[in-house]
């Protein structure tokens, strides 16, 4: 009743949360820089110039010049009615006018490509039509792909400045992955006919590691010495690697009546994602990746365990949170689904990067606590610190842009928002130290996990700031931002230097997944290698680390 119609969307928040929200939302007056840039061709908040009081969701619908933003609304969705006493939640009913009708959210809204999604076989590309392909769907009664066949289809993608095409349709039914299927997303044009917008393989998401290692040690040199390796042989493939050193091995695990770690991984379970990227290397080699090294971009994100509809197998539902500045792609810093940040065509990763997505299982992180009926996990306190970064980057601050430094950016600007949970974890056990001792004495079993959390919160503020001084910037979360081009060169290298595990993407996801391996954490490892149809120009680069 309510399909068609525009309804106002909101927040809804504790008072605590409520009043960190309206401190990032802020006048907007471009500065001298970001007019500038502007000029230059960076997409930049331009409909949001001159407007006061911005707040997150308007930055969001507003980041790009037209209405071209598609999200979804994170659970849980609440319907509310004005009433003569003011807000009333409700069940939705076709009896309330739609008018009198809003929609409250916890959480940011999720950007995502397309409105619809399929999942099918490429069979061959159409005789004469370069952007069209026969494809065949997914049967779930037979759970093969023997249903209806039909046509979609592949716009031509616009390459980037440096001539890179961000995807390519060359043998895509061609491509290993195409067995298992892709994942087409978008929606009909005007003759009916499907376009894909996005495509996502199936195979990386299921719950079935190509391989399973089951001793930290070997987990750490997986992950510094083969992960990152012989890229060049691995292109157009993926990686699905579990390292799990509770289980020492499959058979042992069947001997001892013991879970296999997968089935560790159970529907609704969610997992720290750290999310690394590489450079374009070969022929046609992005300027970034001229010099003698590339450092790559860091992100942090959650994937959690659902069950897919229309294969009703679980498999992993992942976004990023990514701090992400102002550029020319039009990637707008916020909470963006796989199919949109990874699988977009046009705007995504997935045909032109190395990606490393780790998955990281610690109960202690990533379980709720039971807090006399208030569940609360850690995890959670990451993703409202993400959120807030991610909606001051999207304004600048109020200066209209965000660039890179070297002591603020992506991966120095997402392990500030690390560290201030765990700033936040702390002040609040000083606050509560009395309840605890309480809720501790009536639950042992999950007062031993809440001190794994609280040794895990002080090695993480140890890793992140191996000198011991808290940067000011970090301390004072609303003092520094991204990087401006009026910084002081020095001042901010030295700054940078405090965290300096945190400078190099590879380096800071590193640090993070070994320092949870060391806690007991269960690790998933998900690579793909410029993944789609087949680009002769361009070759994976791994990212340096230290």
């Amino acid at each position: 009743h309510c399909l068609g119609q525009r309804v106002p969307l909101r927040w809804r928040c504790n008072p605590g949360l409520k009043k960190r929200f309206q401190a990032v939302t802020r006048d907007i007056h471009f500065s001298a820089e970001a007019e500038a840039s502007h000029r230059e061709g960076m997409i930049l908040p331009t409909r949001l110039n001159h407007w006061r009081l911005v707040t997150p969701l308007e930055s969001l619908a507003g980041a790009h010049p037209v209405d071209d933003i598609i999200v979804k609304l994170p659970d849980p969705v609440i319907v509310e009615a004005i009433t003569s006493h003011g807000w009333s939640a409700l069940p939705p009913t076709p009896h309330f006018p739609t008018h009198s009708l809003t929609l409250t959210i916890a959480h940011e809204p999720i950007q995502i490509a397309g409105l619809y999604y399929a999942l099918v076989q490429f069979l061959s590309p159409v005789a004469g039509a370069s952007d069209r392909y026969h494809v065949v769907h997914y049967n779930p009664e037979t759970q093969t792909f023997d249903g209806l066949r039909e046509t979609v289809r592949l716009p031509e993608v616009v390459p980037d400045g440096d001539g890179i095409e961000p995807s390519t349709s060359r043998d895509l039914e061609r491509s290993p992955l195409n067995a298992t299927g892709w994942y087409i997303h978008g929606a009909q044009a005007h003759d009916g006919e499907f376009v894909v917008q996005a495509l996502r393989p199936r195979r990386l998401f299921q719950l079935c590691p190509d391989r399973t290692i089951a001793s930290a040690r070997q987990g750490r040199q997986y992950l510094r010495r083969e992960s990152w390796a012989n890229l060049e042989q691995k292109k157009g493939t993926t990686e699905s690697v579990l390292i799990d050193p509770k289980t020492p091995s499959k058979q042992a695990a069947l001997a001892l009546g013991r879970a296999l770690p997968i089935a560790q991984w159970q529907e609704g379970d969610q997992a720290l994602l750290v999310h690394v990227y590489g450079g374009i290397g070969g022929e046609n080699r992005e300027p970034a990746a001229r010099g003698p090294v590339y450092f790559g971009h860091f992100a942090y994100g959650i994937a959690t365990v659902a069950r897919e509809p229309l294969t009703e197998e679980l498999q992993f539902d992942i976004h990023y949170h990514q701090v992400y500045t102002h550029n020319r792609r039009g990637l707008v810093a916020g909470t963006l689904d796989w199919s949109k940040y990874m699988g977009d065509r046009q705007w995504g990763f997935l045909g032109t990067r190395p990606v490393s997505d780790i998955l990281i299982k610690l109960p202690a992180y990533t379980e709720p606590f039971d807090f006399n009926g208030a569940a609360w996990a850690a995890l959670n306190d990451l993703r409202i610190e993400l959120e807030l970064m991610t909606a001051r980057y999207r304004t600048g601050d109020g200066t209209g842009v965000t660039y890179v430094g070297p002591a603020n950016n992506c991966a120095q600007d997402s392990n500030q928002a690390m560290y201030a949970s765990a700033a936040h974890l702390e002040a609040a056990v000083i606050a509560h130290r009395a309840t605890l001792k309480v809720w501790k004495a009536d639950n042992p079993d999950q007062a031993q996990q809440f001190q794994q959390l609280l040794n895990l919160r002080r090695n993480l503020q140890q890793k992140l700031l191996p000198f011991g001084s808290a940067r000011a910037d970090w301390a004072n979360e609303r003092e520094s931002l991204g990087s401006n081009l009026s910084d002081f060169p020095l001042q901010t290298v030295g700054r940078g230097l405090l965290s300096w595990r945190t400078m190099l993407p590879r380096k800071a996801s590193d640090t993070m997944t070994q320092l949870c391996l060391t806690h007991g954490a269960s690790l998933w490892v998900l690579r793909t290698n410029q993944v789609g149809g087949y680009d002769p120009t361009i070759e994976p680069l791994a990212p340096i680390t230290l």
